[in-house]
């Protein structure tokens, strides 16, 4: 074999290489698509055939009539609602990592908070409303604030166990090399602990954006769970399901988007498992 056939050869192989690694990507997205569509295309015969009354299960078509129709609306709702969700979640996340981290470095922090974390853990946020009420009045305020609250528990939960599950091998070569206690945190501790507290903020934003919406509905304070609300009340069916369509699709979004900003910046999460999802 000559040095261009040679050449050639190896140059059919790189080009095959990347697209062999693009096919499950292809193949996880047409799965996806499909189930989407498989989903209103049953969705449209229960609703088409009246297995199930159309007053209370309108078809896809009326549904997105109504949302078109609720545009301006609708979209002041999600703006409401975002914002409620985003206070929440910065509220949320920066102090679930800065409590979590303190508390997960230290034994006796840990040990003294302990049945707190397991008391106050379960507890849902919408036995809080009353509280949170008297405290805030109805607004924005109440609604971030106990969307904050319920956020913040898988980061700091999930933050207390990363940083407690640091290599002690890592920290003392670390101390070896004479990192300091900021520096050792924010070059070895946090670093490490990432993938774990990155896990506990992905399941945070989707429960922010379910507390927002069941808080706007339960309080009456705006955003995507009061439109929801009036439409139910108002008897149109149509527009409800319009917006639930819509909260649907905004955490997909959240959610979605945030899983690829980790995949960029923290690319190790996922190098333990061959680097697949």
């Amino acid at each position: 074999m000559t040095q261009v056939q040679l050449e050639a050869g190896l140059g059919e192989e790189s080009k095959e290489i990347p697209r062999n690694r693009n096919r499950p990507r292809r193949r996880k997205r047409a799965r996806q698509v499909g189930g989407v569509v498989l989903a209103l295309a049953l969705w449209e015969v229960l609703s088409s055939t009246g297995a199930i009354n159309k007053n209370a299960l309108p078809t896809p078509a009326a549904t997105l009539a109504a949302m078109a129709s609720h545009l301006g609306a609708l979209s002041s709702a999600l703006a409401s609602t975002l914002e409620a969700w985003a206070l929440g979640m910065l509220a949320a996340g920066v102090g679930g990592i800065v409590v979590g981290t303190l508390v997960g470095r230290s034994k006796t922090a840990d040990a003294a908070t302990e049945t707190i974390v397991r008391m106050m853990r379960p507890l849902p946020s919408l036995a809080l409303i009353p509280i949170a009420i008297l405290i805030a009045g109805l607004g924005i305020k109440m609604t971030f604030g106990l969307v904050s609250f319920a956020a913040f528990w898988p980061v700091f939960i999930n933050t207390r166990v990363g940083v407690r599950q640091v290599d002690n091998l890592a920290l003392e070569t670390a101390k070896v090399l004479g990192l300091k206690r900021f520096s050792l945190l924010y070059r070895v501790i946090l670093p490490s602990a990432s993938p774990i507290i990155a896990s506990g903020l992905q399941v945070a934003i989707s429960l922010a954006l379910v507390v927002t919406v069941s808080v706007e509905l339960v309080g009456g304070t705006g955003g995507l769970g009061q439109f929801i609300l009036s439409a139910q009340q108002g008897n149109e069916t149509a527009t409800m399901f319009a917006g639930i369509i819509v909260g649907g699709i905004i955490g997909w979004a959240l959610s979605t988007g945030f899983a690829r900003l980790v995949d960029r910046l923290i690319p190790w999460r996922t190098r333990g498992a061959g680097g697949t999802r």
